[in-house]
């Protein structure tokens, strides 16, 4: 029976397919434990930059680790990638923002929530994973 094979990637290739999305999911733990949100981001050299409110996944990423988590998926042809990024997240001064804009490889992450979204993040990876779903590999399954 065919099966596919999993493709791990290098940092780089992560951050090659990161650059060609922009809605990731932000994982953080707040009082109720871990929890998984869509944010809005772009990406400066090899940090993840996104804008938020102030709330539960602010608080969680001050308290905690946070993942970042990005795939891809073509259904039809049942193929695709995801990226893991796990490491710190942190607020950025209003008077650093001038300089963070400077850094973001392509467009300022938009939220998609109406609100003022004034609190700019930045998470900065310690660990990257990557895989990508490749063609067929033919030998036996079992």
């Amino acid at each position: 029976m065919p099966r596919r094979i999993l493709e791990d990637l290098s940092w780089d290739e992560c951050f090659a397919l990161l650059g060609q999305e922009t809605v990731g999911r932000l994982v953080y733990q707040d009082e109720f434990g871990p929890a998984a949100v869509p944010v809005n981001f772009a990406v400066a050299g090899h940090d993840i930059i996104f804008r938020s409110e102030d709330g539960a996944k602010i608080r969680g990423m001050r308290e905690h680790p946070v993942a970042f988590q990005v795939d891809n998926i073509d259904e039809v042809n049942r193929s695709g990638w995801s990226v893991l990024l796990r490491g710190t997240g942190e607020e950025v001064d209003f008077e650093r923002v001038p300089e963070l804009l400077r850094r973001i490889d392509d467009g300022v992450p938009q939220p998609w929530k109406k609100g003022v979204h004034k609190i700019w993040v930045v998470i900065t990876p310690t660990i990257v994973t990557g895989r990508r779903m490749e063609d067929f590999a033919f030998d036996d399954f079992f």
